[in-house]
């Protein structure tokens, strides 16, 4: 399991068990599942040992987690939501089950990183254009994707560069186009997840807010 970096967070103890029945040769997780050939860093986190404030940053990233619990109520009882690729599992468990679950766990992986991206507190489904928060989805259209996507991947672009490459537009004083979609968008957002600074603009520069 060369690509696979196993984290345990919480529990020492689990850690020895793993080392002392040589768990990294016993594992032997399916290479075909392995993202870009990336090497792939799991969380295990005993959660209950763990600051909750810890344990709330840990799920909010795009890794993939497994939680092992002892009180069932523990996720809801700290308004805690996993992701597609998050597991929790009830203790005890039996170790060397951790392998299929490790396999499932990846293959969730690799379909998030194929297919949906996490921006500030958004998952942004990229295969059925919509957008989630605290379990409200709602849909996009091609163009707000688009936007979305274009502007998570830059430290601000401007006006005439996304009507270029958004509308394929060239003349350059068509903002019409982009001023429509931006305000409807943007009440859209507002409308469903009361934010109304999803994209800011400074300095005649479109951004994600942080």
């Amino acid at each position: 399991m060369n690509n696979i970096i196993l984290s345990i967070l919480g529990s020492k103890n689990f850690s020895d068990i793993l080392n002392e029945i040589q768990f990294n040769n016993v594992l032997n997780v399916n290479n075909q599942l392995i993202h870009n050939n990336k090497k792939i860093l799991i969380k295990i986190l005993f959660a209950e040992n763990l600051i909750k404030k810890d344990v709330k940053n840990y799920l909010s990233k795009n890794e993939p987690i497994v939680l092992f619990l002892n009180q069932k109520d523990y996720l809801k009882k700290n308004n805690f939501r996993l992701l597609d690729f998050h597991i929790s599992l009830q203790l005890p468990i039996e170790i060397l089950s951790l392998k299929e679950i490790i396999n499932i766990l990846i293959t969730k992986y690799n379909f998030f990183q194929k297919s949906k991206i996490i921006i500030k507190d958004y998952q942004i489904d990229c295969n059925e254009r919509s957008i989630i928060k605290n379990e409200i989805k709602i849909k996009l259209t091609e163009k707000e994707l688009d936007l979305i996507l274009m502007l998570n991947n830059s430290n601000g672009l401007a006006k005439s560069f996304l009507l270029k490459s958004i509308w394929k537009h060239n003349n350059v004083l068509d903002t019409h186009v982009f001023e429509t979609l931006l305000h409807r968008f943007r009440k859209k957002i507002n409308k469903y997840f009361k934010d109304k600074n999803f994209i800011i603009e400074k300095n005649s520069l479109y951004y994600l807010s942080n």
